[in-house]
């Protein structure tokens, strides 16, 4: 599903972001991507959404070399992935509703079964109530469970996760917790980046550590190694 081979990522005066990473995650996998901040989640995420090249290296997604791909092929391949950004990136001029109902009509679904799907999704995550509200109207936890169902709506074939549960309680956490490990049980690829550390204690999957932009340890070696 997922393949990285020795990928390293430079911005121009800064650090390397990502250094001779090569990690492999597989059809159907849960996996958590820890590190403090600054360890390069978000960037290992970006690529793999294919928001921006490698510097070198090779990254594989859905088997394809998406170094090679047509620029034009790219958001046929993003289709196929639901993305919830650390920022949220909802848009400001669209209700709620109509945040989540976007990938559904990208792919032009029927507007009454747009409309089943996206009802049905906000119903999960409490927010059937504010299905007309604005983005900016909203705080900060009703955001990310928005984001959380917009990633959601169309059953992704890939689900990537940038720290999908830091503006929430615990209650709502452990509902979107629920929500993610759903969509797997589904057949979704899961890779969520935290660091909080009581969900990898939680929820026992793989983990997958990164530090200054490598990896330092992978599932089982972190556990023997007590890191959580």
């Amino acid at each position: 599903m997922i393949q990285l081979f020795h990928v390293c990522k430079q911005y121009a005066g800064d650090a390397p972001a990502l250094v001779d990473v090569s990690v492999s995650i597989g059809k159907g996998e849960f996996v958590f991507l820890t590190g403090r901040s600054g360890a390069g989640k978000s960037t290992l995420m970006r690529l793999v959404f294919c928001a921006e090249p490698a510097t070198s290296g090779q990254l594989l997604v859905f088997g394809r070399n998406v170094a090679k791909e047509k620029r034009s092929r790219i958001p046929h391949l993003r289709r196929a992935i639901g993305v919830v950004f650390q920022d949220f990136k909802l848009l400001p001029d669209r209700t709620v509703a109509e945040n989540v109902a976007f990938p559904l009509e990208v792919r032009g679904l029927a507007s009454k079964e747009v409309r089943r799907r996206a009802g049905g999704i906000l119903r999960s995550v409490g927010l059937e109530l504010k299905a007309d509200k604005f983005p900016l109207s909203l705080s900060g936890g009703e955001q990310q469970r928005v984001a959380v169902a917009r990633a959601l709506v169309g059953d992704p074939a890939l689900l990537l996760a940038d720290e999908p549960t830091g503006n929430l309680d615990p209650e709502r956490t452990l509902e979107v917790m629920d929500l993610l490990h759903a969509a797997n049980a589904r057949g979704t690829t899961v890779l969520v980046a935290t660091h909080d550390r009581s969900l990898l204690e939680r929820y026992k999957k793989r983990v997958v550590a990164l530090e200054r932009g490598s990896v330092i340890a992978d599932g089982a070696e972190i556990r023997r190694a007590g890191m959580v």
